[in-house]
């Protein structure tokens, strides 16, 4: 790889660092992206294919920035049953599965083209499944997953969404056997938040292969988190309610 010095004035490094800075990049990276279009650009007027593959290089960099900054945080491992759990997570799984929470997963398929969502409520040892849509038997049957193969309960410790573009990669999650077990590559789950702000479960999207997540993908998933959690807590007030009038 050939080195290059590019002699710029005071203003312009400080335009190029103020600019980088609010693309999450550096001066250096800005510079390549730069002269990448320009050459496209002139690629693309005499008509050479190669033009769309540079344009592209610049784009999926881009992309994969913005898939980092959607890590709001990292999560601790997995030790103690998440707080609250007892208190909320149990009452919510008496509520029976149902079409609502099937819309909810049915959803985050479709329009984050992926072959496998799930609504979950996730304990020390438990990993129900209150709906999934692509999760393979006998888990599917049962509504049940392993702990051990759960990505999910990285989630509920944190109370922040995980988002990963390839889980081999992951330190916590590399050696999950879901990865074998189920085909899970990519992974961006957002916690299931009760009104008492505990988290007992997650909304999550698990694609087959490789993928960068965007903000908007993330977005959608704390939507369908909301609503889920509206749902959820909706249902077993009815039910406290019927059982007091009883």
């Amino acid at each position: 790889m050939r080195a290059a010095t590019i002699r710029f004035t005071e203003d312009l490094w400080a335009l190029l660092d103020a600019e980088a800075d609010r693309q999450g990049t550096s001066v250096a990276q800005l510079v390549r992206d730069a002269a990448l279009l320009r050459l496209a650009f002139a690629m693309g007027s005499r008509g050479e294919p190669e033009a769309r593959a540079t344009v592209e290089s610049v784009a999926l960099a881009g992309l994969e920035r913005n898939s980092r900054a959607t890590v709001t945080a990292v999560p601790t491992p997995v030790g103690e049953e998440p707080a609250g759990l007892a208190a909320d997570g149990e009452a919510l799984l008496e509520v029976p599965a149902e079409a609502a929470f099937d819309r909810l997963t049915s959803l985050a398929t479709r329009v984050l083209n992926v072959p496998t969502a799930l609504v979950s409520i996730v304990g020390r040892d438990r990993h129900y499944i209150k709906s999934c849509v692509g999760v393979i038997d006998p888990w599917a049957s049962k509504a049940e997953l392993p702990i051990t193969h759960s990505f999910c309960r990285h989630v509920v410790m944190a109370g922040e969404p995980l988002v990963v573009s390839d889980v081999r990669d992951h330190p916590l999650l590399k050696d999950n056997p879901a990865i074998r077990d189920l085909g899970a590559i990519a992974y961006a789950g957002v916690p299931l938040m009760t009104s008492t702000n505990r988290a007992i479960g997650t909304v999550c999207a698990i694609d087959a292969k490789p993928r960068l997540w965007s903000r908007e993908d993330v977005a959608l998933l704390r939507d369908l988190a909301d609503t889920a959690v509206t749902t959820i807590e909706l249902r077993a007030a009815v039910r406290k309610a019927q059982q007091r009038a009883a």
